[in-house]
């Protein structure tokens, strides 16, 4: 792991990054380089090993002798500053290296993807990071990711308890989206008020539409709630493959979208039913004429008109 490392890194941009986020602020013992190397190297199970046991490991590979009280103090907030830039390097490197340009973009300024992930951790932590509860883990952590696709730059990197749901960040984080920019996130992001927010800092998205999501036209001078069960049958008897047309998400028709229907493959149809069929026999639910439709299609929704930008996506 250390020779890959050694392919993205040298130890003096390790020690530049700590310096930088004020890990190190003047020479001592422990540098950066020897930091991170014993969290990252040292063993499979760091979260069980003792103060003690690391300032031995210290001694014997790095020849560095540091009280265990001294190395409590160095686990701090400099330090998380500090490992989450040397990740974001190293993510940046990565994703960079096998790409002389990401995305050759004229319409937008940045491409803003992002998505979490979760994990489990020691429950000793569930103070700090609590987990689902019941009978999920006592502590869990959410990582936030979100890049652009234009400069292939980090914007958000960032550790969180599990509970603090993507649909919360997704609010929490609306102001890094500025004017030029196109958000491209997972369902569980774009609730209405992270479209609006979107639109306020004069952004564009681009989405799926949600499962239980009922869109609406003004047709004439009525609401009419899209019947997406009509729609199929529609595509199924005019051999259409795809359509677009005008929507809204809200009933109150203040939030207006450019809806994109794709009718699946049988098979690709089959699987999705047979997958939601087993997850609704566990709930003790029944499939609804409504969902079977649905599943039939894929149902993406932009504030970006353009046709012809949409396709180059």
């Amino acid at each position: 792991m250390r020779k890959q490392l050694s392919c993205f890194f040298t130890k003096q941009e390790i020690e530049s990054l700590a310096r930088e986020s004020k890990f190190v602020q003047r020479s001592g013992q422990l540098g950066g380089f020897t930091f991170l190397c014993l969290l990252a190297f040292n063993s499979d199970a760091l979260a069980f090993e003792s103060l003690n046991d690391l300032t031995v490991k210290l001694e014997l590979d790095h020849d560095i002798c540091i009280k265990k009280q001294s190395l409590d103090e160095r686990f701090n907030q400099r330090a998380v500053s500090f490992l989450t830039a040397a990740i974001a390097e190293l993510f940046s490197k990565q994703l960079a290296g096998g790409m002389a340009t990401l995305i050759s973009c004229d319409q937008f300024e940045r491409i803003l993807i992002k998505d979490s992930v979760c994990f489990q951790i020691d429950q000793s932590l569930s103070k700090f990071y609590p987990g689902s509860g019941g009978s999920g883990s006592a502590a869990s952590v959410r990582i936030q990711f979100e890049y652009d696709l234009v400069s292939g730059s980090i914007v958000d990197l960032s550790l969180n308890a599990f509970n603090d749901q993507d649909a919360t960040n997704s609010t929490l984080t609306i102001d890094v989206v500025r004017e030029g920019d196109l958000v491209i996130r997972d369902l569980a992001y774009m609730h209405l008020s992270a479209l609006r927010g979107v639109l306020q800092n004069l952004g564009d998205f681009l989405c799926r539409l949600q499962a239980n999501k009922n869109v609406y036209q003004l047709r004439g001078k009525k609401k009419v709630k899209l019947n997406f069960s009509r729609i199929v049958r529609a595509m199924t008897d005019a051999g259409l493959e795809k359509f677009e047309d005008w929507v809204f998400l809200d009933q109150n028709l203040t939030l207006q979208v450019r809806l994109f229907v794709y009718l699946l493959p049988e098979r690709v149809y089959q699987e999705r039913i047979r997958k939601a069929h087993l997850n609704a026999q566990k709930k003790g639910r029944q499939l609804g004429k409504e969902f079977k439709a649905r599943a039939r299609l894929n149902l993406f929704i932009t504030s970006y008109a353009r046709k012809w930008c949409l396709r180059g996506l």
